[in-house]
């Protein structure tokens, strides 16, 4: 990685070659490795180190931008070139006021840094992509999935006098396990690779897969279901966009329009964004330089606030919370370090309270079919039991679910103590759920 100094070097280099009313420049590095298995061997080891150089500059209201993966003198000043020309054509934006302006802010620029990922090398990965395909091998069955580490470098200026620079670390193992009728899917994502447990995710995907054996159909219906952490960041990862951000608000998609202060979730629902948490993967500003703030969605199911980035905040009247995406984006703002805040229970005393129910491992391949109320659907998958009196007693082949998280989010009686790091794109940390009367409306033979 180049480092804070070259960073910024490059930053100020790019600001002084443009002639618009107000600049930005960022840039953004990723050096990754991945080693991945499949079939019980590991087939490839690979990684890559690139580097996206983004600028936006303004004449007025008009703003226009331009992007590179080269940073080098020349390719710096075509960026630049490219940016004000294409903003010369563009119409006024009305909403635009100002790029971001400096903030006050202290944070260590290595807030989410381990030494042990960034120096992860591939015999490492290898041993830990061993321990999954030997516990998979044990028990017949064939093991898939990535042992991966990256490192990241975030460094953002603008011409009004923001200067802001990261780096961080991110380390994923994920196993996928697949037998002749049934698989299991555990994954572990934490800044510092040390600190997965390696030997947990093998034994969770393993013995998924085990219990899973020779599924048995069962009528859709509505059914008391437990979700891992990874259903449920797969099911309300959709609230993200359509909801939680202002412009959602603005584009009417999202429920919260006109319902701030209102009770619209259930008393033990709160949920937040904190890129300084110790909860989720750290990140300490945006994309626009603006210093992360924490951002409460809903607080004993009363909704309470929404994310900003400048050009939305200034748009209302407001200031922006640090949730920009790099720009220009269809998406921003939106919360990059999600968290639903967990309860007083552990999985197994949930289970143990379900009469009659599913024990749900995945959900995957959800769609929005209503986005104002939320109403998502998607497959099981990966593992769907039944649970019979307090106890799973055979699992079952995969269903098709069509449920508002609304709905959902208003019937949850039971939530875990645990929270987990569900890592796709951005972090979303949340924990086990144990939900009445979710909605099953059809079934497949596998």
């Amino acid at each position: 990685m180049i480092g804070k100094e070259k960073a910024l070097e490059i930053l100020k280099k790019a600001l002084s070659y443009s002639q618009a009313d107000q600049t930005e420049a960022v840039l953004l590095g990723e050096r990754s490795y991945l080693t991945g298995f499949a079939n019980n061997y590991i087939h490839r080891n690979v990684g890559s180190e690139d580097y996206q150089f983004n600028v936006r500059v303004a004449f007025g209201k008009k703003i226009g931008a331009a992007s590179s993966n080269i940073a080098d003198e020349e390719s710096i000043q075509k960026v630049i070139k490219d940016a004000e020309t294409i903003a010369k054509f563009q119409k006024d934006n009305p909403d635009f006021v100002s790029f971001a302006k400096p903030e006050e802010a202290k944070f260590d620029s290595k807030l989410g840094y381990a030494e042990s990922t960034a120096e992860c090398d591939a015999e490492k990965r290898a041993i830990i992509a061993k321990k999954i395909i030997d516990r998979s091998k044990k028990f017949g069955f064939n093991a898939s999935g990535t042992v991966e580490t990256a490192t990241q470098e975030f460094a953002v200026m603008n011409s009004l006098g923001v200067e802001r620079y990261a780096v961080r670390t991110v380390a994923s193992v994920k196993g996928v396990i697949m037998g002749d009728t049934s698989s299991g899917y555990s994954k572990e994502s934490n800044i510092d690779i040390d600190k997965i447990d390696v030997e947990k995710v093998a034994e969770e995907s393993v013995s998924i897969a085990d219990k899973g054996r020779n599924p048995e159909p069962i009528e859709p219906g509505k059914y008391e279901v437990i979700l891992t952490p990874y259903a449920v960041a797969e099911f309300i990862s959709h609230m993200l966009y359509l909801s939680l951000n202002a412009r959602a608000l603005k584009e009417g998609s999202s429920f919260l329009i006109n319902n701030f202060g209102k009770k619209l979730l259930g008393d033990n629902i709160t949920m937040f964004d904190d890129g300084f948490s110790k909860l989720t993967i750290p990140m300490p500003f945006d994309f626009e330089g603006v210093p992360k703030k924490k951002v409460v969605f809903f607080e004993n199911g009363i909704a309470k606030e929404v994310v900003y980035d400048t050009l939305t905040a200034y748009r209302e009247g407001k200031e922006s919370t640090g949730h920009s995406l790099p720009q220009p984006s269809p998406y921003s703002p939106y919360p990059m370090n999600f968290i639903m805040q967990g309860g007083a229970g552990n999985v197994d005393d949930m289970i143990s309270h379900v009469k009659h129910g599913l024990f749900v491992q995945r959900f995957w391949y959800t769609n929005v079919m209503d986005p104002r109320k939320l109403v998502i659907t998607g497959m099981t998958r990966d593992g769907l039991f039944l649970i019979e009196n307090g106890k799973i007693t055979r699992p079952l082949q995969n269903m098709r679910f069509t449920e508002s998280i609304i709905t959902a989010l208003n019937n949850v009686s039971e939530i875990s103590k645990s929270v987990k790091v569900v890592y796709d794109m951005a972090p979303v940390s949340v924990p086990y759920l144990r939900i009445n009367n979710f909605t099953f409306t059809g079934k497949t033979e596998f």
